[in-house]
């Protein structure tokens, strides 16, 4: 168990770490035919993020640190449920930011920062430049796939809370407990 839990915080704390920063540099300019316009501006340099390219990642991410804490708080076939969505969070994850990782021009000229600097249809990307960024988000997908497969194939049987942490209204109230929560027990 704490082996994979181990494995789930991991990945996706690497995930919201990595998603916030750079994942591509490159300059942008006006694509289209130079002399439709009066004045052409100079490329602009622009740096885009993992939440700028992908904002599903940072969710995600949120999706498996939220996991994490539901495999201690679940039982038995609740917490199988909790490790088939980690290793749902995890694969898309691993997808998404290896989809970037490989070819991170089609996300570049859908993200909203380029389109705010070049508006019209047709536009010019120049010198992309790639960070390590969405491997290691990739990575930390794949990290929480694995756990998430763990927690989903062998969470069953691992132990839950004990019953200490069940609320006090389930135990049976004695006098004095009664006093303090304001009962008069005359």
């Amino acid at each position: 168990m704490t082996g994979a839990v181990a494995c789930c915080l991991v990945g996706a704390v690497l995930v919201l770490v990595v998603a916030g920063t750079t994942w591509v540099r490159l300059r942008v300019a006006d694509g289209s035919v130079p002399g439709d316009a009066a004045v052409t501006a100079a490329p602009l340099a622009v740096s885009l993020s993992g939440s700028d390219l992908a904002p599903a990642v940072t969710g995600l991410g949120l999706v498996g640190l939220a996991g994490v804490a539901a495999i201690a708080a679940t039982r038995r076939f609740g917490r199988v449920l909790v490790g088939l969505l980690m290793l749902a969070a995890g694969v898309a994850v691993a997808v998404v930011a290896g989809r970037i990782a490989a070819d991170p021009l089609m996300a570049v000229r859908a993200a909203s920062q380029v389109r705010q600097i070049v508006p019209g249809v047709v536009v010019d990307l120049i010198d992309p430049r790639r960070t390590a960024g969405p491997w290691l988000a990739a990575s930390g997908g794949v990290l929480l796939a694995l756990g998430g497969m763990v927690v989903m194939i062998r969470g069953y049987a691992w132990s839950a809370l004990s019953a200490r942490y069940q609320a006090p209204a389930s135990r049976p109230v004695d006098a004095w407990e009664a006093i303090d929560r304001g009962d008069d027990p005359t």
